[in-house]
């Protein structure tokens, strides 16, 4: 089948990786694979690399933008396209808009819900949600389960081989701890930066704090480093295109994310051995098991976040047998549930009935 995958965002980040994750997988069950993007898309050498042809269209207009809508509706007549997999809300509307217009064939239009806001994807023929949650507010919206699908995220695992490190943390002289993504609110990198403040004053060993990325919130987070007199326990990595590189520096991974609908990086760093420190939010919850795979905070404790993040920190630290078996287990979970191969096989199967 002729597959079109539409995504019209300008940065890079989960959702963004997982329209190209689609397209690698689907082109290598066999399907013919096309693209349309925004025109600033920091991602398209990725695309180059698939070899696969690909529509910029500048989208200026938003939701309404009737420019754009002709030329998604121009590019699917052009390559006789049979599916649309549209990823995020303005390129759910704008390709339902667009196939609304064509009216000498039937084209399927696949949603994918990166979001709790399904109010868009409800247009579409078949939906994928990338967590449970998600899932039934679909289904609350009078959608159908035999039409919509519960397709969580995965990650390469072909050809890998783990060799986890030891963790003996309390025969380190210093502790590193790592966050990494966008510097956005909801990612919440500030609680951790206040967490190292409170381990600073109570551990006998040096806390060191790596955090990797950038985004809107970099001058408030570099502020908040100065006004608490860290600036010699952190360090700003910008962004970071090797995230082995990252993970192997660190000790313990941090995710503090008041809001995360799944949470690829989290599967990075069960891939590369490093114990896992997350709050419950919907994302990882359905990825972690807490004290089997990663120690939760509780985002509706009414003890503060740092304070939750410097006791999972202490944790760890003390408990080699835990920060060992956090690691070998997440691991063995990551294999069963989120890898590639996994993905891969639902795609097959649908795209196949379907």
């Amino acid at each position: 089948m002729k597959i079109a995958h539409i995504i019209l965002t300008s940065q890079n980040g989960g959702a963004e990786k997982v329209f190209i994750d689609y397209i690698g997988l689907l082109k290598n069950i066999g399907h013919d694979n096309f693209a349309i993007i925004k025109d600033d898309a920091p991602y398209f050498s990725k695309l180059e690399n698939l070899n696969i042809k690909t529509q910029k269209i500048s989208n200026k207009l938003g939701y309404h933008d009737f420019f754009a809508i002709k030329k998604i509706k121009d590019f699917l007549q052009e390559n006789q396209i049979d599916i649309v997999i549209a990823h995020a809300g303005k390129s759910m509307v704008l390709a339902h808009k667009a196939r609304k217009k064509i009216t000498n064939k039937k084209i399927i239009l696949v949603a994918v819900n990166h979001s709790n806001n399904v109010k868009r994807s409800l247009c579409a023929d078949l939906i994928f949600s990338v967590n449970k949650e998600i899932f039934f507010k679909t289904i609350d919206k009078k959608r159908t389960p035999e039409n919509s699908y519960i397709i969580y995220n995965g990650i390469d695992l072909t050809g890998f081989e783990p060799n986890f490190r030891n963790y003996d943390l309390p025969k380190k002289s210093s502790i590193i701890l790592g966050v990494i993504g966008r510097f956005h609110k909801t990612k919440s990198f500030d609680l951790v930066i206040d967490a190292l403040k409170i381990l600073r004053e109570k551990s006998s060993q040096k806390i060191i704090l790596k955090i990797a990325g950038d985004g809107e919130e970099m001058f408030n987070l570099q502020k908040k480093v100065k006004d608490l007199n860290l600036e010699d326990s952190v360090e700003f990595l910008g962004w970071v295109g090797d995230s082995k590189d990252f993970f192997s520096q660190i000790d313990i991974f941090i995710l503090p994310s008041k809001i995360e609908t799944f949470g690829l990086v989290i599967l990075e760093a069960m891939k590369l051995g490093v114990p896992i420190i997350s709050t419950n939010c919907d994302g990882p919850r359905e990825i972690l098991r807490n004290e089997i795979d990663g120690l939760f905070i509780d985002l509706k404790s009414k003890e503060s976040v740092p304070n939750q993040i410097a006791k999972n920190v202490e944790k760890l630290i003390l408990d080699e047998k835990l920060a060992n078996n956090l690691v070998e287990n997440s691991y063995q979970r990551l294999k069963s549930r989120f890898s590639y191969e996994i993905l891969e096989s639902m795609l097959r199967e649908i795209f196949k009935s379907n």
